[in-house]
Order: structure tokens, then sequence, then C-alpha cells
């Protein structure tokens, strides 16, 4: 099996954190430029959307910081490998985290108080008093002078050039009173006669000031305000409705009006200095503690990414040691690891290739050893046929006609090993020429039922349990070499029963090597394989039967590897034994 190092997951988790890292920052500077005017208006959308913020966001953090955690307990409780190594990085990463951000916090908050202590005793607050009683006043003074002018009876004077000099009734009125910008005269018809000044202030019609008397609302346009005082005045006995006023500079009344919003702001800033370094502070715990969170998370892909690499050697290591040498780890290239996992996925590969000729001087020696014990098993009944042909030929040659009494028991005791050696050859024979295997589908549920009603009357007190077989797992295998596989294997399990128990057999679908594999279980409760018998199991005519010929499981490994699978046994004396077949799904 081919072991994949995935670098997706981390790297996709990671860029997962550091995008909700900038929408963090984001929102600290957006909302930070909100807090004073959150101050002012708490029910303002701004303050909702900060509160929502704080409290939604370090609950995400919490919940997947939560589960993390979850799964780290579960992997401890089922010892997973790398489990131990991953809390040790966590708590490291977490202390960094914590000691890094202590003096941030320390720092932070007394940078904010020293910061509001320097905005309320740097005096600010009496310049921004001085500079709004500047402008009232200078706005107060215009005000009063145009009103007491428009009712001097110094503008009465003035006008007594009006028709007949307009340019030098215009220069004495502002030598008169600096403050005037423009006049204004209508007669009583409500006709203009006169206007000198800033064209700014003109009105377009004597109806706009009908029946008022004395200072006028002052006008505010976009770039300019506009100040009017109106006095009946008469000249000649003829009546006039007289305007004066003031065009305040551009900017004025913007200015004045932050004046007052700046001053409003700062009296309220001194009066809720402690409440706004409270909110500082609770805003400042907010958004630093998510920042505490994604550090953990980060230390989670991080002690993820680092155990990863020894996780799989492990998971490797063991999967050798139980005999699977096809296992190999994919790294990435320039991973700090790939030099030791190449060096490991070597040395499998020469493990393999060495256990490869390891089995093949094993078969080489076991059938050195079948040819030594099937002379040695030929030899035997070969010494009374000779003994008895020798006794026959002795006593014709002695007494040709006493013969008779001799020759049926010699005849016999021939008869008798002639037919033991045809048993021997015909089961060597069996064994030697095994046909290979001709595949067809195979329903793994009515196989094996099949075989165990052949077998149901050789049970006696044996029960055979196969409610744990799946009924959908089809193979492509030898019909008839499976039988006697099952049919061998369950007839060992009946005989290390003879006083009853349970034959278990399970199936399931495992993947090995690239490729899907039927797993079959057949379970006994008998006496099982003594420790000494372990390495002899399969070995051709070993057993441990008094009339057994020692081939039935050497037939069955054959079959199996034929099939291009694998067999073992797991056993406890007194306990069972269980052997394991795996079988490709495909031929």
């Amino acid at each position: 099996m081919v072991r994949t190092q995935h670098a997706s997951t981390g790297s996709g988790g990671l860029w997962a954190l550091i995008l909700i890292f900038v929408l963090l920052i984001s929102l600290i500077v957006v909302f930070s430029q909100q807090i004073l005017a959150s101050l002012g208006n708490p029910n303002s959308l701004g303050s909702v959307i900060l509160f929502l913020a704080a409290i939604i966001l370090p609950l995400i953090l919490l919940g997947i910081i939560i589960y993390q955690i979850s799964r780290l307990v579960q992997e401890r409780r089922t010892s997973r490998p790398g489990s131990l190594l991953k809390t040790k990085l966590l708590l490291f990463f977490a202390l960094i985290a914590l000691l890094s951000s202590i003096p941030q916090a320390l720092l932070s908050v007394s940078f904010i108080n020293s910061t509001i202590s320097f905005w309320t005793e740097a005096g600010i607050g009496t310049a921004l008093k001085g500079g709004v009683g500047i402008s009232l006043d200078y706005f107060q003074g215009v005000v009063g002078s145009l009103e007491s002018f428009s009712k001097s009876s110094t503008l009465n004077t003035l006008l007594r050039d009006l028709g007949r000099n307009n340019d030098r009734l215009w220069r004495n009125l502002q030598d008169a009173n600096s403050n005037v910008h423009f006049v204004q005269v209508f007669d009583e018809e409500g006709k203009e006669i006169l206007f000198k000044g800033n064209p700014a202030a003109r009105l377009p019609d004597v109806s706009l000031i009908a029946g008022a008397e004395g200072r006028l609302p002052k006008e505010d346009r976009a770039d300019l305000s506009i100040l009017r005082s109106v006095s009946r005045q008469s000249v000649a006995g003829i009546g006039y409705r007289v305007v004066v006023g003031a065009v305040l500079s551009e900017g004025f009344a913007e200015n004045a009006r932050r004046l007052t919003t700046s001053l409003e702001t700062f009296n309220q800033l001194n009066r809720y200095k402690r409440l706004f370094q409270t909110v500082l502070l609770i805003f400042y715990g907010f958004f630093s503690f998510p920042i505490f969170l994604l550090s953990i998370l980060v230390s989670f892909l991080l002690s993820e990414e680092l155990i990863r690499p020894i996780v799989n050697l492990e998971d490797a290591t063991r999967r050798v040691a139980e005999g699977d040498y096809s296992f190999r780890i994919l790294t990435r290239s320039g991973d700090e690891l790939s030099a030791l996992v190449g060096s490991f996925n070597r040395m499998i590969g020469e493990l393999s290739h060495t256990r490869q000729q390891i089995v093949q001087a094993e078969k080489i020696a076991a059938w050195q050893e079948i040819a030594q014990r099937l002379a040695h098993e030929i030899k035997n009944p070969l010494t009374p046929i000779k003994l008895s042909a020798q006794r026959i030929l002795k006593r014709y040659q002695a007494n040709p006609g006493e013969v008779g009494p001799v020759l049926e028991p010699a005849v016999a005791a021939i008869i008798e090993e002639v037919e033991n050696l045809n048993k021997l050859l015909g089961e060597f024979r069996e064994f030697a020429r095994l046909p290979g295997p001709r595949p067809e589908e195979i329903n793994i549920l009515q196989l094996v039922e099949e075989v165990t009603a052949m077998y149901t009357h050789l049970s006696g007190g044996v029960k055979i349990d196969l409610s744990h077989l799946k009924e959908d797992i089809v193979l492509s295998a030898d019909r008839n070499q499976l039988k006697q596989v099952f049919a061998n294997l369950l007839k060992n399990g009946i005989q290390a029963m003879p006083a009853g128990g349970t034959i278990v057999v399970r199936c399931d679908v495992v993947a090995k090597e690239n490729r899907d594999y039927c797993r079959i279980w057949i379970e006994d409760t008998g006496t099982g394989i003594q420790e000494e018998y372990h390495d002899q199991v399969f070995r051709p005519y070993f057993t441990t039967k008094k009339d057994g010929t020692g081939l039935g499981l050497a037939i069955v490994e054959r079959v199996v590897f034929d099939h291009h699978g694998s067999i073992r046994f797991e056993t406890q004396t007194g306990l069972g034994t269980t052997f394991i077949i795996d079988l490709p799904m495909e031929s």
C-alpha cells in the first residue's frame, strides 16, 4: 500500500486562517475609527456591527478550537501515534503565544491611559473653549454693529447722497462702519433704488423682508453666511427701507460648527473618561482574544504538519513489522524529512527483495525436505514387501509343496503396502500437480454455505456461525479450489474442538497494495496451535494428527498463493485459532 502525504489540507487551512486574520485586522481598523462616535451614539449602526463582530467571530474561532481539542482528546484515548507529541507542541505554541501577548497588552493599556491623560490635561479643552468664544464674540460684535448702525442717525445723514452720488454714499458707509459689506435700498413701492457691495448678498425682492425691522435671521449658504439689519429711513420726506449687512468669511460657519462639535466631544470625553478607558480595554480584549485564538489554530496546523511525517514513518514501520513490505510513503519534494523517507522506502524495497529471495530459498528447501520425506515414506513399505517376497521364494526353494501357508499372509502384506504407496503417491501428485485457478464470479456467502452443508454431519457439537458474512461480496476465483480451501480449514477447526465449540466465518473488503481484497476470517474456539509448531503449520507432510497426511494446509496455502493472495494465522493455546485469508477481488 502506498501512503500519500497531502499538502492541500494544511495549506488550505493556513490560507483560511490568513483570510480570517486579514478580516479581523480590517474590522479593527474600521471600527476603531468609530469608537468615539459610538460613545456619543451607542445605538448607531456602527456600534451594533462592532458588537456583533466582537462576539460572533471569537465564538466561531472558539468553536473550531473546541472541536480540534475534542479530536485530540479522542486521539489520546485511542493511543493514536503522534498524539502525545502533538499535545506537547500545542502546549508549547500556546505558551509562546500567551507570553508574547501579555507584554503587548500591558503596553497597549499603558499607552491608552497615557494618551487619554494627555488629551484631557494638555489644555486642549481650554483652547477649544477659547476658539468657540472668539467666534461667538466676533459674530455677536458684527451683528450688534450692524443693528446699531442701521438705527443710528449717521445712516440717515449718509443717505442724503442717495440718487445724487451713490458711489460717494457707498464709500462714506464703509468709512463709517467697516462691518458693512453691502447696502440695498428699496422705495415705498418695493422697487430697488440702490445696491452696493458683495452681489452674493443681494435680495431679489423686497417681499423677503416685508414687515421686518432690525436684525434679520442669519442666512447660511454652502460657501458663506450673510448677516442683515433692516431699518426705515426718511430722506427729503421720502420713505425708504434700507438693508445693511455683512458677509462672513468663507468657511466661518463650518469652522465655528466644528469648534462647537469638537468642544462638545471633548467635554463628553472628559466626563466619561473612565468609561472611555473601559470601552477601549474591552475593545482591545475583543479583538486581541480572536488573534490569540488564531494563534492556537495555527498551532494545530503547524503541529499537524510537523508530526505527520513522523506518524507516517511509525505507521509504515508497524506495517512492515506485520509483514507488509509493499508499504511506501510519498512526501513532498524539498521536505526536511524527505531524505529520511527516501532512505526508509529504499530499505523497505531491499527488504522486500531479500524476502523474496528467502521465500524462494525456503521453497527449494521445502521441496528438498519433501523429496527426503517421500523417499523415507516409500522406503518404509518396501522393506516388508522385500521380506515377504524373500520368504515366499525361500519356502518355495526349500519345499515347493508347502508354499501355501506362507503365500497368503505374505501376498496380503505386499498388497497392503503397495496400496499405501499408491495412496502416498496420489496425495503427492495432487499437491505437486495442482492445476492453475480458473476464475469465475463467486459469491463468498453462497460458497461457504455449500461447504458448510457438506460438513454438517461431521460437526457434532460444533456450531458454524455464518451470520457475519456479507451477502454482497463477490470475487473472481476458482470455485472448486476455494471449496477445497474452506473444506480443509473447517475440517481442521472441527477436529480441533472434540468437545464442541464454535466456528465463526466472516469477511470484509479491505484496501491493500492499491487493490481491493476480500479478507476472510475463520475462527475456532479449539485447543490452539502450540508455539513450537507455528513455523511448520504450512509445511508439506507436517501433521500432529495420528491419521493425517500433512498436505491439507499446504494445499490451502498453495491455492491462496495461486490466487495472488496471502494467508496467516493467529492462535493462542487453549483459546483457539483464527486463519486470515486475503484474496484479490479481481483476478
